[in-house]
């Protein structure tokens, strides 16, 4: 799809391929080189994506007229530009190479020792004591390398008596005569030469010369040598400043997407894109492939596309020659396939690689946002409510609250519930949007209100003061999320208080997971699933009601995948006095997923209310009479599957079963 310059490698590497000299995989170094040099490449994205002062340009610096390239500069034009470039700076080059052998030519004598030392000696054994080639004759058991020749010891032996009778002039030059026997061949080589022997008269030249060795490296840079390669360099760096430039200005004229930022990405992100061995078997249990088995969007797809893409933009040679924009519809495809996924994680629990896609795919989508390729077009209300209203479901502020003092009235709660805006209390119980405003779910919140009534827990809400988690931002990648994030954290941190318990496992997650890599959490924070298990061990929580249900759990995949809580959960259900549990044939760390989180709900309604009803007949199928989870989102995406289908399965929180066996 994209090109893969940088999956090769030669002498002599070309833009777009080329001469490939020794095929070789080096995507682990270009991601290692990327995790190690990467740029800040954020600025010079939002000059390119920043509206345009142009008026026939809307938008974000698109071109309105970019459908009928009306108004695009042909391409040809700037390869004819870039051509001519090359060729003049080609042109001067030769010029000055050759007033440069003009005014420096003047050949330096070499002697005789010295040409005998470079044709014969440096011919095997190499040059700066670095080593030669194999030995001679492929029958040598060894095949070692001949030994490097010792020029320091032999200016010793030949300038002073130090080695005595064992090595100096006569001993050397006897050697050199007589040659040597190699190991395991039927040759007599001497020692400076492979193909003939030498005279005496050229020893004795060469044993005159040795002692004249300057350094460990006798290469002679002469002042044309010096010129040649400054220039080289810089012509290379030139030619390499212009292709970059040209491209540029190829992405602004055609309207591409920039270089796509990866300074979002961990190390380990990089690697775990070269990690995939397309084993396919998340194929298998991808929950959005069996409602769309389209090969694009299973996650091996996606990440062998985004490292293609990311290496085509981001390795050594990219930055070299200019980087490849791709083709925009098929970067907004894979934009769209990132996005069609929950994200719950149950590629990461089959994958044999270890491969944590859960980060991987946020961290992919926050990069596809920031390059202007995301989100898509059913989470903007979403984003664009917690805005404005500091939730996603478009309800105003004044309502969040509303909750409490109904079920007040109702005598759904046994005493009122503080606010935390206004008094202070050791615990915060954090609601979530979803149990504050779906009129559906709301008994979540009462329940879990009223649950810390009974537990007599010294609690309260921030009430109409309560902003979103930033769940939804942070799942789609949206910039906006670490401004919400940041502003709860340092309040909540400001409050004092100790613990904070939510019900929903979108908000668990988030402050759990998301907000330390913000900041410092000055307080514990618990799903309420948690602290009802301490409770019932600390023997405060004791149930005096029987209740014959049948009952079969779902896994939130923000609790359980994502934060291994699959026991406490279950713990609660078993210790209620009647209920059965039961548990479905895909259960745990194996949990279907219903669709609800991840953003996928927002934009693919479809597949979301096809997973959902799949779940359902997962449950049915156990032969229980009530299904649970500990999860606003997934009761209300479970609760509408049930009505679709007409099913007699009812649908039930954790905390309304625990409220009713007290």
């Amino acid at each position: 799809m994209f090109p893969d310059k940088s999956k090769t490698i030669g002498f002599l590497p070309l833009y777009g391929g080329g001469l490939r000299w020794g095929r070789m995989k080096l995507m682990n170094k270009n991601f290692i080189t990327i995790a190690k040099n990467l740029r800040k490449s954020s600025t010079e994205a939002e000059k390119i994506l920043s509206p345009s002062p142009n008026p026939s340009h809307k938008g974000r610096g698109t071109p309105s007229c970019l459908a009928d390239k009306s108004c695009l500069k042909p391409v040809e034009e700037i390869i004819k530009y870039s051509h001519l470039s090359i060729k003049a700076s080609l042109l001067i080059f030769s010029i000055i190479l050759l007033s440069t052998q003009l005014a420096f030519g003047e050949e330096k004598k070499v002697s005789l020792g010295e040409k005998i030392y470079r044709r014969h000696c440096l011919s095997c054994h190499g040059e700066g004591g670095r080593g030669g080639q194999p030995n001679i004759g492929v029958k040598n058991p060894a095949d070692a390398l001949i030994p490097p020749l010792n020029t320091g010891a032999m200016k010793i032996a030949l300038t002073t008596d130090e080695f005595g009778e064992v090595f100096n002039r006569k001993t050397i030059r006897e050697k050199l005569l007589k040659g040597s026997k190699v190991e395991g061949t039927v040759n007599t080589v001497s020692m400076p030469a492979f193909a003939e022997k030498l005279k005496a008269k050229e020893i004795e030249a060469l044993l005159n010369w040795i002692p004249e060795l300057a350094s460990q490296r006798p290469v002679r840079y002469r002042s044309e040598r010096i010129v040649f390669l400054g220039v080289a360099w810089a012509l290379i760096g030139l030619i390499s400043m212009g292709l970059v430039v040209v491209r540029r200005m190829s992405i602004a004229e055609t309207g591409e997407i920039p270089r796509l930022p990866v300074d979002n990405l961990y190390r380990n992100q990089l690697l775990e894109l070269d990690a995939c061995v397309s084993c396919g078997e998340c194929l298998n249990y991808c929950p959005v492939y069996q409602h769309d088995e389209r090969e694009d969007i299973i996650p091996r797809a996606k990440i062998n596309t985004s490292k293609e893409l990311i290496a085509s933009q981001h390795s050594p040679l990219a930055d070299l020659f200019g980087y490849s924009a791709g083709d925009p519809g098929q970067i907004g495809e894979l934009s769209r396939n990132l996005y069609e996924c929950s994200v719950c994680g149950q590629c990461h629990i089959v994958c044999p690689s270890g491969i944590d896609t859960i980060e991987l795919w946020e961290s992919l989508r926050a990069s596809f946002v920031r390059a202007g390729s995301g989100p898509l077009e059913g989470h903007m209300g979403m984003i664009n409510s917690i805005k404005s209203n500091d939730n996603p479901w478009e309800q105003p502020r004044s309502r969040r609250a509303k909750w409490a003092e109904r079920a007040l009235r109702k005598k759904l709660l046994s005493r009122g519930v503080k606010d935390l805006s206004k008094e202070k209390a050791e615990v915060l119980y954090y609601v979530g949007c979803t149990a504050s405003f779906d009129v559906n779910i709301q008994e979540v919140a009462i329940n879990t209100a009223e649950l810390l009534n009974r537990l007599n827990i010294d609690y309260g809400i921030l009430g109409v003061e309560e902003v979103c988690c930033g769940s939804v931002l942070q799942r789609v990648g949206h910039p906006e999320y670490s401004r919400l994030a940041r502003g709860n954290l340092d309040r909540f941190n400001s409050m004092g208080i100790k613990t904070i318990i939510t019900s929903c496992s979108g908000c668990y997650r988030t402050i759990k997971l998301n907000y330390p890599e913000l900041g410092e959490l000055k307080f514990e924070i618990l799903h309420l699933v948690e602290f009802l298990v301490r409770m019932l061990e600390e023997g405060k929580l004791k149930f005096t009601k029987e209740l014959p249900l049948k009952v079969t759990y779902h896994d939130p995949c923000h609790l359980g995948r994502h934060n291994d809580l699959y026991d406490e959960p279950r713990k609660i259900l078993r210790s209620l006095p009647g209920v059965e549990l039961i548990e479905m044939e895909r259960s745990r760390e194996y949990s279907r997923c219903c669709g609800a989180g991840g953003g996928l709900k927002a934009g693919y309604t479809e597949i979301q209310a096809k997973m959902a009803v799949l779940r359902v007949e997962d449950a049915e199928a156990t032969g229980a009479d009530t299904l649970v989870s500990a999860c606003p989102f997934c009761q209300q995406a479970l609760k509408t599957a049930i009505i679709q289908t007409n099913s007699s399965l009812v649908m039930r929180d954790i905390t309304e079963l625990v409220n009713m066996a007290l």
